[in-house]
């Protein structure tokens, strides 16, 4: 019987978690959230920097990891206190993609290895800069002040996810965002977040994380949302 190839990259993913742990804990973090397999590591940080979006409502910056088949792909993170979402910012300018150099029986590239994991410790500090978090935070507080539109802010970012998921992501999402009272563009940021906390498979709660993380950036035309005449005099 045929055994079906699989190619081996390097460096490995315990040598990718290390390399992150280490850069993040001189940084003050932890990495309390890991999944590796062996083939497949998905890892986020959370660092000491934390802001309030809205009042006591705050987010802890951090940074998050993948590293899949040829690529490791680094992100600023970051975590939501109040209900433990995470959101991963791919759009943002500080994410970084880092090649992961084949290994064969005759070839190890053992130079490779050592430049990747080097350029695993910069791009880790840039996403964990203090003007990264910033930058997302301000958007959060930006989306929280304008109101959703769930068709221009959603369903694009969609098409590029897996048709099997699209069935169950969108109702679930509309469900929650109606539910949870936050008509606010980061209202649906945390209902899409909602969701990738609930799920277990580490790959789809990557892609939610991340279609979360998208909802600040692809805020359309600005809808104040307009408090209560009551909120407004203080009564």
């Amino acid at each position: 019987m045929g055994t079906t190839y699989r190619p081996e990259y390097l460096p490995s993913t315990r040598e990718v978690l290390e390399t992150f742990a280490d850069e993040i804990a001189s940084l003050g973090g932890a990495v309390p959230d890991v999944y590796d397999d062996g083939e497949r590591l998905f890892a986020r940080a959370v660092l000491p920097a934390h802001a309030d979006v809205q009042p006591g409502d705050r987010v802890r910056a951090g940074v998050a990891v993948r590293a899949t088949g040829s690529e490791i792909l680094v992100h600023p993170y970051t975590f939501r206190q109040v209900c433990s979402n995470g959101a991963i910012a791919a759009h943002a300018l500080q994410t970084r993609r880092i090649e992961r150099p084949q290994s064969t029986e005759v070839f190890v590239p053992t130079y490779e290895v050592a430049v990747a994991l080097t350029e695993l410790r910069v791009a880790t500090r840039a996403c964990a800069d203090e003007e990264a978090f910033a930058a997302v935070a301000e958007e959060m507080r930006s989306a929280s002040e304008v109101e959703a539109d769930f068709m221009l802010q959603l369903l694009p970012a969609l098409e590029h996810m897996p048709a099997h998921m699209l069935a169950h992501v969108v109702p679930e999402v509309f469900g929650r965002f109606v539910a949870g009272g936050d008509r606010s563009a980061f209202g649906l940021l945390n209902a899409v977040t909602s969701i990738a906390r609930d799920v277990r498979d580490p790959e789809t709660r990557w892609r939610l994380e991340e279609l979360g993380g998208t909802v600040p950036a692809r805020l359309g035309p600005a809808r104040r949302i307009v408090p209560p005449v009551a909120a407004l005099i203080g009564a």
